[in-house]
């Protein structure tokens, strides 16, 4: 019976039922079990039920394995980090890490631990030493740009992030922290460049491109990037606001049937955004059909002001 319990509690523990798991656990204990590893499993459902106390209490039992089985001081380490004991759990990883020298796991954790604690420097001199000694990921590139990023080092971040590029160009990640990057130098145009080159991989990130080519004032790379993406409503609205920017008020009317469509108008701020463009063109009466049917509080004063103007510009062509 302790094998039947000790089987479906660790059913239980892969499916996240942690409380069924802590059941079978404790059953399979009254049962008989006697082999230590229980407590590594009864430690992994209080971490899954966020019961950190109980899953170090758990991890104490099995202090036996620790020479054998790594995991059980990444798990000491994570409870304690959960419950805000830095220190220990810092200490923990490297105590792990001169116990473990070729396991990777210890010092990438730390590298997460000392970016989320804000420790820029400090993660930038784990991530190094970590490069020399593991075989990095995509994810430790990513972090390390991050860090470098963050420490001011904006320049060696790129270094490594096309080092990422080489290595990983189907990453997602990768391409959205060399935009970060470029962005926090303010180089918009290079941000663009760089989500329009991982959107090929990952065609979500076209919208974002657009937008940043949108901000330089590349209208025509804006377009060429919305036009690749690939929800309509999403599509749409974004290219209106690029006609907005740039004044092609014509282009703006030349989307109502997609407009129909894809049922946009349904948001009365489109329906606004037609009316501006009609009024924009001169056709009054158009406009003003637009904004007949608008009635959200939000653009009451705007639908006021337009027609407003539309008065002003009808008795007074020459001020408009």
């Amino acid at each position: 019976r302790k094998r039947f319990y000790t089987l479906r509690g660790l059913l239980n523990l892969n499916q996240e039922l942690f409380d069924n798991s802590l059941k079978d656990f404790d059953s399979a204990l009254k049962a008989g079990q006697d082999k230590k590893i229980i407590y590594v499993y009864i430690a992994q459902s209080h971490i899954g039920l966020q019961q950190y106390e109980q899953a170090l209490t758990a991890l104490d039992s099995a202090k036996e394995l620790q020479d054998t089985l790594p995991g059980i001081w990444l798990l000491r380490s994570n409870a304690m980090w959960q419950l805000k004991r830095y220190p220990p759990a810092w200490d923990v990883l490297l105590s792990a890490e001169s116990k473990f020298p070729d396991n990777a796991a210890f010092p990438r954790t730390r590298l997460y631990y000392a970016i989320e604690l804000g420790l820029y420097q400090e993660a930038v001199a784990i991530a190094l030493g970590y490069f020399d000694r593991h075989e990095p990921g995509a994810n430790e590139y990513v972090a390390l740009a991050d860090a470098l990023r963050r420490s001011g080092e904006v320049d060696q971040a790129l270094k490594f992030i096309e080092l990422a590029k080489l290595r990983f160009p189907d990453n997602k990640n990768v391409y959205l922290a060399g935009a970060h990057s470029y962005l926090s130098k303010d180089q918009i145009y290079s941000a663009a460049e760089m989500l329009e080159t991982g959107a090929v991989y990952h065609p979500g990130l076209y919208k974002d491109a657009a937008e940043l080519f949108r901000q330089h004032g590349d209208i025509d790379r804006a377009l060429y990037n919305n036009a690749k993406v690939s929800d309509s409503k999403e599509k749409l609205g974004q290219r209106l606001a690029m006609h907005l920017d740039s004044g092609s008020y014509d282009q703006i009317i030349a989307m109502q049937n997609d407009m129909i469509r894809t049922s946009m108008l349904e948001d009365q701020q489109y329906k606004y955004a037609l009316a501006y463009a009609w009024f924009k063109l001169g056709d009054f009466d158009k406009a003003e059909s637009e904004m007949t049917d608008i009635s959200e509080p939000s653009l009451f004063r705007k639908t006021a002001e337009l027609r407003k103007l539309m008065v002003t510009c009808g008795e007074q062509p020459w001020a408009c």
